[in-house]
């Protein structure tokens, strides 16, 4: 609950539903006879007593999980529970092609995968592997830089030819983000500096069924958007790469047979695609 801030995204990072968070927390506050968190309307806040174990909970939590690397990193069965974490958008263009190739060629290896854009403590073995789109990769983690992720504008075959025609229209709809505030991103102001037409989600799926819909005109990723038979890049611009598209693993499981194996094996099909990554 303290790392991941509330019960859902706790129950995400353990694979359990969120009504088992609250009956484990509620079964050990019981047990040390403390309330660990205050029961809110608009959600748990930890107590004093809470945060005062939270330091030797950390503690115990990094020193079990040492263990279970080191004994893990002489592991060289291809069988056993691979836990893989991506962000939604990414596994139907780039994951899941590859577990379908690579579970028929290692039926004992169980592979779980978690669709989140949080970055999952690979350190706490809350994934095993990672897809992530970075350009500083933590220094605990080992892997493959596949390429940088090209990025440009999409919409609607109707929608583009309006845009093509029309790019100092005030009424040219635009998708951003809702973490950009109130500010305009530099594209709108660039290519569309008159629309008032904004409209804002928080992720890339929603942002893409939006613009698919004809809704607005986005900044997407062209590997996600250009198999997209609705979607058609604008012309107006060119692909901007954004940060580079990494297959990551701790480095203590770096010799983990079925880590490695499907390390491997990922960035093999990734690279088959990287043109596609790129936006070329």
């Amino acid at each position: 609950m303290v790392r991941s801030g509330n019960a859902a995204q706790a129950a995400i990072r353990l694979g359990v539903n969120h009504t088992t968070i609250y009956r484990r927390i509620s079964a050990l506050e019981d047990q040390l006879g403390k309330r660990l968190f205050e029961r809110l309307n608009n959600g748990w806040v930890i107590t004093p007593a809470g945060e005062s174990i939270v330091a030797f909970a950390e503690t115990m939590a990094e020193e079990a999980n040492n263990i279970e690397r080191q004994i893990l990193a002489d592991n060289h069965d291809l069988s056993g529970l691979l836990r893989i974490t991506a962000a939604d958008h990414c596994i139907e263009q780039l994951v899941a092609p590859a577990i379908r190739k690579f579970i028929k060629r290692y039926p004992d290896i169980n592979l779980e995968v978690v669709a989140t854009a949080d970055e999952l403590d690979l350190a706490s073995r809350e994934a095993d592997i990672a897809l992530r789109g970075t350009d500083n990769p933590p220094p605990n983690l080992v892997g493959k830089r596949i390429a940088p992720i090209g990025f440009t504008l999409y919409g609607t075959q109707s929608l583009l030819q309006r845009a093509m025609d029309e790019p100092e229209s005030d009424d040219i709809p635009c998708i951003t983000w809702v973490g950009d505030g109130h500010s305009r991103p530099l594209w709108i102001e660039k290519h569309f500096p008159k629309t008032q037409r904004i409209y804002r989600t928080t992720s890339f799926s929603v942002m893409q069924s939006l613009a698919r819909e004809g809704i607005g005109i986005a900044r997407l990723s062209c590997v996600i958007a250009d198999p997209d038979p609705k979607l058609h890049r604008i012309q107006l611009s060119d692909i901007e790469p954004g940060p580079a598209l990494w297959v990551l693993s701790h480095v203590d499981l770096r010799t983990t047979a079925r880590v490695r194996i499907f390390r491997d094996f990922l960035v093999e099909e990734l690279l088959k695609k990287k043109s596609l990554i790129e936006g070329k």
